[in-house]
């Protein structure tokens, strides 16, 4: 008995071993079959950025600026390449790339024209994620693959009185049983009279409706629905921007993204998404700006030295490359911290697009002063990239607003919580905690207040990600993890304190004054209420 309780034994080992071995072995094949499939996913995404920048490389965006329309080749060359389904799954037609690898494409477009660059995050990051979240959607297969082949997709979300501030829109939708019926008017929308579908938000009414927000996806050529201005913008010329009117639009109340949901959370996503883009955005063009600007300082001379080997000239670009180390490192930081759904973190990603587009705007200024006249010239493309720039601190939340957001989420009870997990998740604890001590004690509703404590949480999460090894984009990181270190000093030597009632009444009375003097000695402007345009002076 002992014998053959022994052999069972060792029989039983040999088959433990076996499995063992078997599950070593299946694991090790595992292993190789991933690498070797990231491997020709790299190769492939390497292989598309390489053969998208030859090609836009051979196109005129001075003279498409100048006409305000693109190149005529431009939209195929997009479609040619999948850029119109960057993320969307391969069954739909879509390339599915990983954000990092769509981000790095949008940049690269944004270095050649930030038009183009707009395009794609407003069809990519805004529309399509909306109707790829709605499979009750009659044919949306066949929208997806329309829209993957170059069929545009707007969204539209802004009106007059509802900018940064979207829950105060007055669109309506009508919701009847089989129908829905929009009317409202909606105002710079990107790609509109391009559009093959328009992704549109209106406020519900009718039965059960309780006012919430609704994402409808419309039809462009549907009855009722208008162009009725294009607006002729400061910079991203070579897009088509609209005013639409909604005239009593009829649509099927299953094209309803939302169904009986509140659409705000469709809009919230894309527009955090967006927000990733918008900074990729300006990457793009901060680089482009850096190596126009040094391509110049290399030739011109300086008495006997050439520009860019004067000492002041030679800080000021390393600074300028620091702080693009930095939003790139912010990018790769916003795009690995996602949810299980895919979507950015919403404070790292309003971060990234806060310091990404206010330093592409303070780097493309620079480079303009740099060049001096020539920077000022139509003819040069640094005046193009400054036009552009502006807007980035603008779309999709302007800097002031996004701040007072990130301050109000990094002070209130509700969402401390949220700010504190994602210092601790870049493994910066101890910077939010000394945020959280400074600001202890002020105000938390004061305007001045929220907007610092907005720029503490972002310089914050800057100085975290320069400092993390896994976020570090260069051999540089060190140095700019200074520069952000320094930016924070000077922020706090602007630290807000607490305002008396009279410190307020004076500076409201300042300005009261100086209109008062000027509407004497240089005439008040007549304005009209929907564009702002000039009507006369008085």
């Amino acid at each position: 008995m002992c014998n053959r309780d022994s052999h069972g034994d060792e029989l039983a080992r040999s088959a433990t071993g076996f499995i063992v071995g078997l599950m070593t072995m299946y694991a090790q094949v595992y292993s190789q079959f991933r690498e070797a499939q990231e491997r020709t996913a790299e190769g492939r995404a390497a292989a598309l950025y390489s053969s998208l920048i030859s090609d836009l490389s051979q196109l005129n965006f001075a003279d498409a600026d100048d006409r305000r329309a693109f190149p005529p080749t431009l939209h195929s060359i997009l479609a040619r390449h999948g850029l119109f389904g960057l993320t969307t799954p391969g069954e739909h037609g879509g390339l599915a790339l990983p954000l990092q690898e769509a981000i790095n494409l949008i940049s690269a477009t944004a270095s050649f024209d930030v038009s183009a660059a707009s395009t794609l995050v407003i069809h990519n990051f805004l529309a399509l994620p909306c109707i790829q979240a709605a499979p009750h959607i009659p044919e949306q297969k066949h929208i997806i693959w329309g829209a993957t082949r170059g069929d545009l997709c707007a969204f539209a979300l802004t009106e007059p009185g509802a900018g940064s501030a979207p829950r105060h829109i007055e669109a309506s939708a009508l919701m009847r049983e089989d129908k829905v019926r929009i009317s409202g008017r909606k105002i710079w929308i990107g790609l509109a009279d391009w559009a093959r579908w328009i992704v549109c938000f209106a406020r519900a009414s009718g039965p059960d409706a309780k006012g919430r927000l609704v994402g409808v996806l419309v039809d462009r050529q549907a009855p009722g629905l208008k162009v009725t201005h294009e607006h002729r913008t400061l910079g991203l010329r070579g897009i088509i921007q609209n005013t639409l009117e909604f005239h009593d639009v009829e649509v099927p109340r299953s094209y309803v993204l939302s169904r009986d949901q509140d659409g705000w959370g469709a809009a919230a996503s894309s527009m955090n998404r967006g927000r990733v883009g918008v900074a990729a955005m300006g990457l793009g063009a901060l680089e482009r700006a850096i190596q126009v600007a040094a391509s110049y300082a290399s030739h011109r001379r300086l008495g006997k030295l050439r520009m860019i080997e004067n000492s002041y000239i030679e800080q000021l670009f390393g600074q300028m490359v620091l702080r693009r180390e930095v939003v790139k490192a912010m990018l790769a930081a916003s795009c690995r911290l996602v949810s299980a759904q895919g979507a950015p973190n919403v404070h790292l990603a309003s971060a990234t697009k806060v310091l990404s587009s206010e330093w592409c705007g303070l780097v493309a200024d620079q480079c303009v002063q740099l060049l001096g006249g020539r920077g000022y010239d139509e003819g040069a493309p640094l005046a193009k990239i400054y036009r552009d720039a502006r807007i980035l601190r603008i779309f999709e939340g302007p800097t002031e607003a996004l701040l007072s957001h990130l301050g109000r989420c990094l002070l209130s009870k509700a969402t401390r919580d949220e700010i504190a997990n994602l210092f601790r998740s870049v493994g910066a604890a101890s910077v939010h905690a000394a945020a959280i001590e400074e600001l202890s004690g002020l105000n938390e509703t004061d305007g001045a207040v929220l907007i610092y404590a907005g720029w503490l949480t972002t310089l914050g999460l800057a100085k975290a990600v320069m400092s993390a090894g896994c976020f570090s984009a260069s051999d540089c990181a060190a140095a700019a993890a200074d520069l952000v270190s320094s930016e924070l000093a000077t922020l706090r030597t602007r630290a807000p304190t607490r305002q008396s009632v009279e410190v307020r009444d004076r500076a409201s009375r300042t300005l009261t004054t100086f209109l008062e003097d000027a509407a004497c000695s240089i005439r008040s402007p007549v304005l009209t209420d929907d564009y702002l345009r000039l009507v006369q002076y008085v």
